[in-house]
């Protein structure tokens, strides 16, 4: 038997870790019992770790199996890597496990393994290769004062237009608190201090009309019920000449959602009142609209 030898402090539910390939790349402070342990469990010469813990109580789709065996049998079991201890706080990063898990077990583990043992946990798939090779291309032609990033999710991306613009002032928005809870704790661990994270709707997003110099959809609009009504709204808090960046699956590529072409997405923007240029790449099109009043 397992024992309890500290717990888990982040901003996730079980809600949010529905999208657990998306998760792992968020920071989760590990509370030790006794504080002054932290050096039984982590070594300077290792990077990554075997954390047990708490299981998930959901159940993935069959085609996750793996992650039903890792995270939500009898203990969950993460390979996550060491972010800092030196604040005397443990920050770690891919931890799967919900706010306030226990954790019963700390094994260290190679770097050169930890990456290949990822790899098998979150195996990569169509789209994940497609934003892979999209996203480098498109992240270093976004720049503005005031950059909007819209279905942030966990922030990830968000960061890293923050980072490509050290004087702007970056904001992320998403659905759902717990996400951008989760959001606001990875930039406050990671430093990056000129970025904000808000919870709000793409239909009412939670800002003054003419504010924004740039806005950033990546693989967030065939989500929607109504894309035409968050086009709208994002051309309303776009300053005139302000320009929308889109990255969205082409229809041979994604299974969910509207099934849509590069000229289709380009006719909707149309539609809303933007001028469009679209180009498709790796299986996704990337769409560069400027709000034209």
């Amino acid at each position: 038997m397992f024992k309890e030898i500290g717990s888990i402090r982040n901003e996730a539910n079980e809600v949010s870790l529905q999208i657990l390939a998306l998760f792992r790349d968020s920071i989760s402070e590990i509370c030790l019992n006794e504080p002054e342990s932290v050096s039984d469990y982590f070594k300077p010469e290792y990077s990554h770790y075997i954390v047990v813990h708490t299981p998930l109580d959901i159940r993935f789709p069959e085609e996750r199996e793996e992650w039903n065996m890792r995270f939500c049998r009898n203990v969950g079991v993460s390979v996550a890597e060491l972010v800092v201890t030196e604040t005397g706080r443990i920050y770690i990063k891919g931890l799967m496990a919900v706010n306030g898990s226990k954790v019963y077990a700390i094994l260290p583990f190679t770097t050169i393994d930890a990456e290949k043992a990822k790899q098998a946990i979150f195996p990569e798939n169509r789209m994940s290769r497609v934003r892979a090779q999209m996203l480098p291309a498109v992240l270093p032609d976004i720049k503005g004062e005031t950059i909007l990033d819209i279905g942030s999710g966990f922030g990830s991306l968000t960061m890293e237009l923050a980072r490509n613009n050290p004087d702007s002032k970056v904001y992320g928005i998403d659905l759902h608190d717990s996400l951008t809870g989760q959001a606001k704790m990875n930039a406050d661990v990671l430093g990056v201090p000129n970025v904000e994270f808000r919870t709000g709707s793409a239909y009412a997003l939670p800002f003054e009309a003419d504010s924004a110099d740039v806005a950033t959809c990546f693989f967030m609009l065939h989500h929607l019920e109504d894309i035409k009504f968050a086009l709208f709204e994002i051309k309303r808090v776009l300053k005139n000449g302000g320009l929308l960046i889109a990255v969205e699956p082409l229809a041979y590529q994604h299974h969910h959602g509207p099934q849509l072409s590069e000229d289709s997405w380009k006719e909707l923007f149309e539609d809303v009142g933007f001028a469009v240029e679209a180009e498709s790449l790796e299986g996704a099109v990337v769409l560069k609209a400027v709000n034209r009043e």
